[in-house]
């Protein structure tokens, strides 16, 4: 990796400890890379009843956002401390997720950093939270972070589809591959492949359905040189038995993409990596195609929206 290289950490104000600011001050040290510590910030209540008075809108907006970068300096000197080259920047704009990709439109990082915490179901029926629009719409390979996990000789566990049966780009499997291997050897680390498919798509000959995966991935793994004993091919639902798989393999990060399927494209892009996200006891990393276009755009910025370096 190369010193131009930028992680944009997203710093949550509200919160007391900050595990993405963490694992990114890690992976910067370990990789040579820079780092972004990013404020998105909006609070109606602050506005009150000045909302005729556009001067005064403009001045509470400021004055927070002056909070907000004082809370960033105070943190970019911990990463400073250690010779890594740190920026602040703050944002008035909302939704959170549109303001973190309106973000990431502007500085153009090779990774976005951001917590993440369980989600109920019903959050995830309405589909309201942050970190599923992020897994939608974030252009830039998105590492969400679980606080507590141990990163001495991490593991990346990488989610394929060999055989693209979920519509998934040939060249996203060697994406997301070579990703777990770039970060792995950063890290001290090591990468296991792994592979999900459904035993009854031919009911009267399962076997075949078996021996045609096994033989698609031990090409995509030949390829790319993983070892037969991080190799894992298992038949059944990926939600089931990816999370399975992380505990066995003590995985620190889960590799994943994202793609779009269909018309609903947007209604359902991501959705195996949605549908997990909860039930891992690890990290996830998920990378989009290229190409990708992300859904938020500047013009769907709010009102008043401001956009502070």
């Amino acid at each position: 990796m190369t010193q131009t290289d930028t992680i944009l950490i997203v710093v949550d104000p509200t919160s007391e400890t900050q595990p993405a600011a963490e694992r990114g001050r890690h992976l910067a040290r370990h990789c040579g890379m820079r780092v972004e510590l990013f404020i998105c910030g909006y609070s109606p209540q602050l506005l009150g009843s000045q909302l005729l008075d556009p001067q005064r809108i403009d001045a509470v907006k400021r004055g927070f956002l002056d909070d907000q970068r004082s809370k960033l300096d105070a943190l970019a000197q911990t990463f400073a401390a250690e010779g890594i080259e740190v920026d602040v920047s703050v944002s008035w704009d909302h939704p959170l997720y549109e303001g973190i990709v309106r973000r990431v439109m502007r500085s153009d990082p090779r990774l976005v950093i951001k917590d993440t915490h369980y989600h109920s179901r019903l959050k995830r029926a309405l589909f309201t939270n942050t970190d599923w629009h992020l897994i939608r719409s974030c252009p830039a390979p998105l590492w969400l972070v679980k606080p507590d996990i141990e990163f001495t000789r991490p593991v990346f566990l990488a989610a394929v589809d060999p055989l693209h049966e979920g519509d998934k780009p040939a060249a996203l499997d060697t994406r997301l591959l070579s990703e777990a291997f770039e970060y792995a050897d950063e890290l001290g680390g090591v990468v296991h492949a792994f592979h999900a498919f459904n035993p009854f798509v031919e009911p009267d000959d399962p076997a075949r359905v078996e021996e045609a995966h096994d033989s698609a991935m031990q090409q995509l793994v030949d390829a790319v040189q993983v070892p037969e004993e991080r190799t894992h091919v298992r038949a059944g639902n990926t939600v089931e038995v990816l999370p399975q798989l992380a505990v066995e393999t003590d995985a620190a990060v889960v590799v994943m993409g994202a793609v779009s399927r269909g018309r609903l494209e947007h209604a359902i892009v991501g959705s195996t990596a949605e549908n997990v996200l909860d039930l891992l006891p690890c990290d996830v990393l998920v990378i989009k195609p290229k190409g990708f276009v992300s859904p938020v755009t500047f013009k769907s910025a709010p009102r008043g929206a401001i956009f502070a370096e």
